[in-house]
């Protein structure tokens, strides 16, 4: 049986993941679609995704991370990470998702992420959501720029990915663009 949902679109909800969830993250932050957005050069353990179950994480429980659901089977996560130096003090935080390659191509990246900015803006008061996609990454651009994000810089050779380095764009999201997009 899923646990609550946290918050909920029209097609996804959003869920703390709990230790009955460990299996599915497990199995897709390893796979290497999933693992390719994420820069990850070392398979995840039970340890490592055991730190995502209740939906917060960090050093300073700011950092929310969520389950995609759908039908409440899980699809994917998603969560705005705040542990880097300035992210209390400014208001700001970091847009990262995920969805399982058998799922991927529904929208639910966008719902789920529009959901959580909602939830960031109006519900906890950021200032500003910032979200990085690699220049190869052509789906998680398309989400960011449905979103409303501005690419705000190209980070050069930021990552060595499959062999080779890959430059990434920042994309910046600020509270008042959000509010002013979802009005129209």
């Amino acid at each position: 049986m899923p646990g609550p949902v946290f918050l909920a679109g029209d097609r996804v909800t959003l869920r703390p993941a709990e230790r009955d969830d460990v299996d599915f993250l497990l199995e897709n932050r390893n796979d290497p679609a999933v693992r390719a957005g994420r820069t990850a050069k070392y398979p995840s353990g039970r340890d490592d995704v055991e730190t995502f179950l209740g939906g917060t994480m960090g050093r300073n429980d700011q950092s929310i991370g969520l389950l995609v659901c759908v039908d409440e089977r899980p699809v994917g996560y998603v969560l705005i990470n705040r542990e880097r130096m300035g992210d209390s003090e400014y208001d700001r935080g970091e847009l990262a998702y995920w969805i399982a390659p058998d799922e991927s191509g529904n929208g639910y990246a966008t719902e789920a992420s529009r959901v959580l900015l909602d939830h960031s803006f109006d519900g906890i008061g950021l200032h500003k959501v910032v979200a990085r996609a690699f220049e190869s990454n052509d789906g998680s651009q398309r989400v960011v720029e449905k979103l409303g994000f501005t690419r705000e810089g190209t980070f050069r050779d930021e990552a060595y990915v499959d062999g080779a380095w890959e430059d990434y764009y920042r994309y910046g999201l600020l509270r008042e663009e959000w509010r002013e997009r979802r009005s129209e």
